[in-house]
Formats: C-alpha cells, structure tokens, sequence
C-alpha cells in the first residue's frame, strides 16, 4: 500500500498534536499542504493520512495516553532479503512457541519511500498482518547502512547534490576499491541537515500509521558504527552525525509515543558515552547488533552501558550469525552454546528483549539449536522467556499488554 504524506521537515518543530490540527486547519484553509521540494515540505497531521487512503482511518489513542506496549522476550530475526514464505513460517514456528514474543524484521529506509514523502508501507502491512494471524509481536529494524557490496539503503532521491549525495561509501569485505558502488557499501550521511529531516519525515509517517497498533511491538535503528569510510569522514562530520542521531532518536519517541524505539550502539567508542546519555534521557531503548561472549572492545565501548541503564529503558541485544560461531569479533571458529549466548544476554547485559537471527548456514545451522533451546524443558516457559519483565522507569505513564 503506498501512501503519500507531506511532512514537516524542520526538526525544531516536534509538534504536539494540538498544534499539528490547527496547522493542517490553516493549511487547509489557505490551500497549502500538497505539494513539497527538495528541503521542505508542509506540515502533516493523522488525519492527513488517514485521508490519503480511501476508506482507512489512522488509527488514534486518547490524547495523554503515554503508556507504552510492554511485550519483552525472544524474538526470531530476519534479514531484509527475506521472502514471504521465510517470513511467514517464521511467524508459524513462533506461534507455536510460548516463550517466543514475536519476529523482527528488517527494511531498509529505500524500501519504504520511493519518492520524497511517498511512502510504500506495504511490507509492513504484511508483515503485521502475519504478526496479527499468529497471535505474535512485531519489531522492525530501519536500516540506513548496507552490509553487501552493491547494495543501497537510502531511496534514490536522496543520492543527489541536494542532499550532498546523501551517503558515504564504506568498504565491504576489506576490499581494495576505487569507490564504486559495485564494490563498495553505503552508510547515511547523517550530518546532512536534509538527510536528518527526511529520516524524521519518515519516522512520523510511520509512527502515525503503526503507534496505536497493539501488535506492533518496536522499532528499532541499526548499529552505530559507522563502518571503514572509503574517503575518510572529518571530525565535524562524526561529531555532527552523533549530534543528528540524538535528535533522530528524540523525534522518533515522540513519533510513537507507545512504542518501544531502539537504537543499536556499539561504536565508536569516544561517541557512545553522550549519545548514549542523550538517548535513554529521552526513553529510547538501547539494543546492540552483536552479543559476543568475550569481545574486549564491546566490553568497552558498549556492553557497560547496559548495566548502568537497565530498568530506565529497555534493553535489547541481538544475536546474529557470527555470534553463533565465534566469541569475539574475527574470532576463530569456536561455536558457544546458544544457552551460553541467552545467558549472557540476560545476566551480563540484563536484557528485556533478545533478537536472535534465523541463521541457517550448514553444517552448524545455529537456528535450529535455538529452537532446541526454546522446545526444552529446562528453558523458562513463561512468555518474556526468562528475560527481564520489569516495566522500564522512563515509563512514567506505565507498561499496557493492551492499549
């Protein structure tokens, strides 16, 4: 399903609804709101966009209800590559599982608008769609950074001199390159003050769409680290993308004010202590892309972080598929047991939420011990899994099972 919105893309204009009606009555009246350009556009409003699908109302909660959606537990995790079938088996093989919330799963920012302020939710919609029919949660995970060669993550308008090309090339696999895209992967340029706002356009468009959904669990961002720049990045630049990421991360909690937002943090290190300050300030849970049993630079730069947070906002590491065969990052082949790695993220980094990737690469083929784990009887069979439950303090209006 696509929809069109127009967003409001100054960042210091983080309305209250109040504010947002009477702006889109003004607009109205004045014939504004329809059009927008390259660095701007006209204020939107959820009525705004229930109008922009005939026949769909957005959905609306009471205006002050703050409580927020509280499903902590195991999640199965699938890659933005995944198809229909993978997905909805996924959501079967949860479904039958008690101590299994739900699935999360991956888009990037380039799937999700084809255009500045048209917006192809209809992954999404799918996806929720199996979350409904399997009695599960849904958690995604917006991507801005891409992990292949060749790949891209922002929409093709953003690659442009309007928005400073929108990217920076990363280099993939260590390789030797001349800064083609054929060879190279991308990461949000995030310093851009255009590349910030059309991230916030789109976190409010799907925060209006998706917020008072009960089966929507979370919304999550990807690592921090910003990858191996092929054109080295300036001081202002990380400074500035920081900076940025904050506010990205500020806006998007208010975007959706009942639903867990997440960002997954791990490096670099002298940025992590501010930003992490700046996020959980405002409620935003702090999730990592990688639990690794013995990995002295995590144990640094991010896995402190959950110790000293936990119980203000939630916590959610993920498991993915080189935790499943190594102990720390470029580690030689030495599977630990999946008990081991649930362990670890429950205890060490006193974890709400756990991801655990659908990694099915032969001969080890760790997702199946993570079923294993799940079926035993010796594994918690309460619905968070054994996993934190407490509802996080920065909370203040409280937890809801239901809104």
């Amino acid at each position: 399903m696509k929809l069109r919105f127009d967003p409001t893309l100054a960042l210091g204009t983080l309305s209250t609804l109040s504010l947002a009606l009477a702006l889109a009555v003004a607009l109205s009246a004045c014939g504004g709101g329809s059009s927008e350009d390259a660095g701007s556009a006209a204020p939107d409003t959820a009525a705004q966009a229930a109008q922009s699908v005939p026949g769909e109302q957005a959905l609306a909660l009471a205006a002050g209800d703050l409580r927020v959606k509280w499903h902590p537990g195991h999640y199965i995790a699938v890659g933005a590559g995944a198809g229909d079938y993978l997905k909805t088996q996924t959501f079967k093989e949860a479904a039958a599982l008690p101590n299994v919330r739900g699935v999360m799963t991956r888009y990037t920012w380039r799937m999700l608008e084809t255009a500045p302020g048209v917006y192809d939710f209809s992954r999404i919609d799918a996806d929720l769609a199996r979350a409904k029919a399997a009695n599960r949660q849904l958690f995604i995970t917006l991507s801005t950074k891409t992990f292949t060669a060749g790949d891209r993550a922002l929409p093709d308008y953003l690659h442009t001199a309007t928005y400073q090309g929108g990217v920076f090339r990363i280099a993939i696999d260590g390789k030797d390159t001349v800064g083609t895209e054929a060879t190279t992967g991308e990461n949000i340029a995030l310093w851009v003050p255009g590349v910030r706002d059309r991230l916030i356009a789109l976190t409010r468009a799907l925060g209006r769409r998706y917020n008072a959904d009960n089966n929507f669990e979370g919304v999550a961002f990807n690592e921090t680290a910003l990858g191996n720049a092929v054109v080295p990045l300036t001081d202002t630049q990380k400074t500035t993308f920081f900076t940025n990421l904050a506010q990205v991360g500020a806006a998007t909690r208010q975007a959706f004010p009942n639903t867990v937002v997440m960002q997954f943090f791990n490096f670099p290190r002298p940025y992590m202590p501010s930003l992490v300050s700046s996020l959980v300030s405002k409620g935003v849970a702090l999730g990592g892309p990688d639990t690794f049993l013995n990995d002295g630079p995590l144990e640094i730069s991010a896995y402190p972080f959950y110790e000293s947070h936990a119980g203000k906002v939630p916590m959610g590491p993920s498991v993915q598929g080189e935790n499943y065969v190594t102990t720390y990052q470029g580690g030689p082949y030495a599977p630990p047991a999946v008990t081991d790695l649930y362990a670890f993220g429950r205890g060490r980094l006193k974890a709400n939420y756990m991801f655990w990737s659908k990694t099915l690469t032969a001969p080890l083929v760790p997702y199946n011990n993570v079923l294993n784990m799940f079926r035993s009887p010796s594994f918690p069979q309460d619905k968070a899994g054994g996993l934190g439950t407490a509802c996080p303090t920065s909370f203040t209006a409280g937890c809801a099972n239901l809104l």
